[in-house]
């Protein structure tokens, strides 16, 4: 028999993508996502994402009470 995998975290949408990019080598993009279930279900929230994410992906989240700060130019 097949085991089934538990997903652990929230399940949350990418609705906005930053133009800036964070991290040594510029790896990390911040987008603002949608959380889908759980309490926060609704709440935007900013995230950093390393990898490929485009608008409209799906994402699973560990948490949701954390939230990143804005990339600032210097």
């Amino acid at each position: 028999m097949a085991e089934e995998k538990r997903l652990e975290g929230w399940l949350a949408e990418v609705v906005d993508l930053a133009p800036k990019r964070t991290g040594i080598y510029g790896e990390i993009k911040q987008v603002m996502c949608k959380i889908l279930e759980g309490n926060d279900k609704g709440r935007v929230i900013r995230r950093n994402i390393a990898g490929r994410v485009k608008k409209g992906d799906y994402i699973r989240l560990n948490d949701t009470n954390r939230e990143d700060k804005p990339i600032r130019s210097r």
